[in-house]
């Protein structure tokens, strides 16, 4: 085909036919630069639709990633509300003074910590390819919302309440109780517990100012937790739909 134009364009010139010669040659160049925007064109269609495949599939880890830290929000505000009804058991027993086997399960229960596990192969993907990969603005502040502030809001809570379990709570633990074995299961309230805190004496510790101040600022972390929690779970709930949504109109 190139060496037809090549013997058409020589014999225009020998025959000196430069008008249509001019033309001939527009005509040649216009030919070229169509091919280079229809290239380009193909190109870019190519490279738009990488891209779009990418956004569905991180996409689709978000809503994964999102789900499954639904459920860890779930069971974590469970273990914390054992932790808060077994704080109110044991400020209700001193307050009551009664000392029962009752007593130092829910105490001993006090002393469990729960964890987050954050799953964030989706947010990590985003740093790793990039952020303009979501066409989405409100899935991308929303994620990036959750993700940079609220999982790093329980991250610190988390670490407040086990420093103080570890720190304020069981410094006084191991100079006012005992450990025993548990003997007994109240159901799921101490169903990982194999052990049992009992005090040395009940009458002095009801009335041990120090301990109970401590339990009741523990019970303050227990209800933050508890409430962030809340509020966080109805956001993941709502970036979860709006993920589904976005999914369906790409995939």
């Amino acid at each position: 085909m190139i060496t037809l134009f090549r013997q058409f364009r020589q014999r225009l010139l020998s025959e000196n036919k430069f008008s249509k010669y001019f033309i001939y040659a527009s005509g040649e160049i216009i030919l070229v630069v169509v091919g280079i925007l229809i290239a380009l064109s193909i190109n870019n269609w190519n490279e738009n639709s990488k891209l779009q495949a990418q956004e569905l599939k991180l996409l689709k880890q978000l809503k994964s990633d999102l789900t499954e830290n639904k459920k860890e929000i779930i069971e974590l505000r469970e273990r914390i509300s054992i932790n808060s009804s077994a704080m109110d058991t044991v400020v209700s027993k001193f307050k009551n003074k009664i000392h029962d086997t009752r007593f130092d399960v829910y105490a001993t229960l006090i002393h469990r910590k729960s964890y987050f596990n954050n799953a964030n192969s989706g947010y990590q993907l985003i740093g790793n390819i990039s952020s303009t990969i979501i066409s989405n603005d409100s899935i991308l502040k929303g994620v990036l919302q959750l993700y940079e502030k609220d999982f790093v809001n329980i991250g610190n809570r988390q670490n407040l309440m086990n420093s103080t379990i570890d720190n304020r709570v069981y410094p006084l633990t191991n100079k006012l109780f005992k450990i025993k074995p548990l003997s007994i299961k109240f159901n799921a309230l101490d169903a990982a517990a194999s052990d049992v805190y009992t005090p040395l004496d009940f009458e002095s510790l009801s009335n041990n100012h120090e301990y109970i101040n401590t339990l009741l600022q523990l019970k303050r972390i227990f209800e933050e937790r508890l409430n962030l929690s809340m509020q966080t779970n109805k956001r993941v709930e709502d970036m979860i739909l709006l993920l589904e949504d976005e999914i369906k109109l790409k995939d």
